[in-house]
């Protein structure tokens, strides 16, 4: 897999690309431009060609739309519903997405109350973002995983947990001890033949401000603003601190079911069977209540976590200041094929 730069044009009319997908966007008002854009240029990892084709519309809307359902997927802030040719979701302040498919990509119209506009409250867009991304990766045959990796000769280790369970934490101290990153929170997983295999699609970290404390050298990130309204984190690009870092894609060999304990001193690390891999690799990735899509879904990951070793991490924070720890948990990802 090769990967290619992309500089997205200017004007309305604007490109992006995330990963396999060639997204182009037009909206109506420059609010929609701007923070749909602000999500898609996330993606700084561009991937050359072939591309899913995936067209958003976004347009105000003065009238109130019904809500969908959840029968395709319910989210906290989210409802989903299948239809007969795509998707229709629903945010609970009134946003509506609906997707219409075909065999080459997507269209997807947006309608945002003019109210959430003008008022500037426009969070509830990552989410249907996170929506229209999800789909197109899932219809071009890669599984998104909420997890990290990070590579190291042959090795590749997935790197899982809750969301602001230490996966950057651990992640920057592997990289500071020479590791490559695929990403600290988000990797498509799919299979070339009968092997898994994981792909990059950005190379930013998403740091808290404490994260100075261990690692001095990412600097004062209270002075950067928050990504998003629903964290304290930061987005650094990693090679801004670690020039050795971006790696693209790898075969993995290693899964770690991470558990960060702050009562707790030092490292523990126990084996992870099969049934625990596939629980852990699960619990990181959206499975919607519809069959088919939730059945692909499954079998993507099975396939993953049978092929691969496993370890559980229960580390404290104590641990990223001890070399000797930290060493400890090094020669453990190494040594399990």
């Amino acid at each position: 897999m090769r990967f290619v730069q992309h500089i997205p044009a200017t004007g309305r009319r604007t490109e992006f690309f995330c990963g396999p997908l060639h997204l182009t966007l037009d909206a109506e008002k420059p609010e929609l431009q701007g923070k749909i854009a602000e999500t898609l240029l996330l993606y700084d990892i561009t991937w050359s060609p072939p591309y899913r084709t995936v067209q958003i519309d976004a347009t105000s809307a003065s009238a109130h739309l019904a809500p969908a359902r959840g029968d395709f997927l319910r989210c906290a802030r989210m409802l989903v519903d299948q239809t007969a040719t795509g998707l229709a979701a629903s945010t609970v302040s009134g946003a509506h997405a609906h997707g219409v498919f075909s065999p080459m990509g997507e269209l997807w119209r947006f309608s945002v109350p003019a109210a959430l506009i003008d008022a500037g409250n426009l969070e509830e867009l990552e989410d249907l973002l996170s929506l229209v991304l999800t789909t197109g990766w899932r219809r071009g045959h890669w599984t998104p995983i909420h997890a990290a990796a990070v590579v190291k000769g042959a090795r590749c280790t997935i790197i899982c947990a809750p969301t602001g369970g230490g996966k950057t934490t651990l992640t920057a101290a592997l990289v500071r001890r020479g590791w490559q990153v695929l990403g600290d929170d988000k990797l498509l997983l799919r299979h070339h033949g009968r092997e898994p295999y994981v792909a990059a699609l950005l190379h930013t970290f998403n740091l808290h401000p404490k994260t100075r404390e261990w690692f001095p050298e990412v600097g004062d990130l209270e002075v950067l603003p928050r990504y998003s309204a629903w964290t304290e984190k930061r987005k650094v690009n990693v090679t801004s601190i670690w020039t050795h870092a971006p790696a693209h894609g790898a075969r993995p060999t290693m899964l770690v079911s991470l558990q960060r304990d702050q009562a707790f001193s030092g490292v523990v690390i126990s084996p992870l069977d099969l049934g625990a891999r596939l629980d852990t690799l699960l619990r990181q990735t959206v499975i919607p209540v519809e069959a088919a899509t939730a059945r692909a879904i499954i079998t993507d990951v099975a396939n993953a976590a049978s092929v691969m070793g496993g370890i559980a991490v229960r580390i404290g924070t104590d641990a990223y200041h001890d070399a000797n720890a930290l060493a400890q948990l090094e020669a453990a990802l190494e040594g399990v094929a």
